[in-house]
């Protein structure tokens, strides 16, 4: 399953699947996996203004091993589609940017969680 992140003209980092937006109304759990090469847009696209370099011709591809029958992801790889005219020096850079990505961390790292409603008594 591949998720494409692409950046708009106003600088919007927007999440395809399919060729069609992912929206929440669409699906919260694909938005979800979408955080992850989301997040990396973030860093890529800091990452080219912050060198005056355009956008243009970048765009993310999150492509996922992700389980049908149990609706679980096992692998994430971000590709990052640059431009022939990204200099070759920045290659390292860029990846090493990405990977401050805290979605990418967080996903590595699992947090616990709990299920409570207002009817449990929570201790303190």
């Amino acid at each position: 399953m591949d998720i494409e992140i692409k950046f708009d003209a106003s600088g919007r980092i927007i999440p395809f699947i399919g060729g069609r937006e992912i929206t929440m109304n669409e699906s919260p759990f694909l938005i979800f996996l979408a955080t992850a090469g989301m997040c990396s847009a973030v860093y890529v696209q800091a990452f080219m203004q912050q060198r005056g370099m355009s956008l243009d011709e970048v765009k993310v591809i999150q492509r996922m091993d992700y389980n049908q029958m149990t609706n679980m992801v096992g692998k994430i790889d971000i590709m990052v589609d640059l431009p022939e005219s990204f200099p070759a020096k920045y290659n390292n850079a860029i990846k090493n940017t990405i990977a401050q990505c805290p979605v990418k961390r967080h996903l590595s790292e699992a947090p616990s969680f709990n299920v409570i409603t207002n009817l449990d008594k929570v201790e303190a």
